[in-house]
């Protein structure tokens, strides 16, 4: 489950980052940039992210799921500039979910610290 969530976060932080770069090469209005660089930073910490997932899996899906939150509140800015290349267009839209799919993989494969019962501790 490690190795998928892995793969999910870099594949998805990588859709996003290509996403987001047609979005600053097409332009447009001030949306459009700034949701293009919000874009960017999400991206990048997909990655990061993903990266992650091996060794700290409860940051991995942390980092992820902010990616996927950064990346679907700007959306309304950056999708009617990426909206013409229907290629890009789903490519965003699945880097969304594979950082969602990503985060809640990473989250089930953490490691738990074991918790005792106040009963159990006074011996």
């Amino acid at each position: 489950m490690i190795t998928v969530a892995k793969v999910l976060g870099v594949v998805g932080g990588a859709l996003a980052l290509i996403g987001a770069t047609a979005a600053l090469i097409i332009g447009g209005a001030d949306t459009v940039i700034v949701g293009g660089w919000v874009t960017v930073a999400a991206a990048i910490v997909g990655i990061f992210g993903g990266a992650l997932a091996g060794a700290r899996p409860g940051l991995a899906a942390l980092l992820m799921a902010l990616a996927a939150a950064a990346a679907g509140l700007v959306a309304p800015g950056v999708i009617p500039a990426i909206a013409d290349s229907t290629v890009v267009f789903v490519g965003y839209l699945a880097a969304g979910v594979f950082l969602a799919m990503g985060a809640v993989l990473a989250f089930r494969a953490r490691k738990r610290v074991p918790t005792y019962k106040l009963s159990e501790l006074s011996h």
